[in-house]
């Protein structure tokens, strides 16, 4: 069972919502050969993820945001959240906590982080403001998942 699971989520089709997947495609190679880092990357959060989560002390989700100042990096930490599971095909990270716990009784601490993107329009590049922050971006990643790994179970209890 990984200690830490990163999940890197956005549309390849649409510029800068990919920063997920590319950032944890970079952190995948990163812990390639550590066993409590575990790494996915997908286009949206499904209900599917929900057993990796529940297995997890740690999620770190990484995704593009929508804002005035393209390239600022935002973290937030994460709770679960009550909403319709039932039909939803998609997620969002707080309900795939809360997908977690209903169906395995489990709900690890997560946090959400996002850069701002500049262009959400159809393409597959990355727009320069993004580009220009994405050393920081996977910086600040990395150190998130260094800080968790180094925690024991019992120093992350609230």
């Amino acid at each position: 069972m990984p200690k830490v699971l990163i999940i890197g989520y956005g549309n390849s089709m649409r510029g800068d919502d990919v920063v997920g997947c590319h950032v944890a495609r970079m952190l995948e190679e990163r812990y390639r050969d550590e066993p409590d880092v575990r790494v996915l990357g997908a286009p949206q959060l499904t209900p599917e993820m929900a057993e990796d989560v529940a297995a997890s002390e740690f999620v770190l989700f990484l995704d593009a945001a929508v804002g005035t100042h393209a390239g600022d990096i935002r973290q937030e930490k994460l709770k679960s959240r009550s909403g319709p599971l039932s039909l939803a095909h998609s997620l969002d990270p707080d309900l795939l906590l809360a997908a977690a716990d209903k169906l395995y009784g489990s709900v690890p601490r997560a946090e959400l982080l996002t850069i701002v993107g500049a262009s959400f329009e159809v393409g597959d590049r990355l727009s320069t403001p993004v580009t220009r922050r994405l050393p920081g971006f996977l910086k600040r990643a990395q150190a998130i998942v260094e800080s968790h790994r180094r925690c024991t179970t019992r120093e992350l209890v609230p």
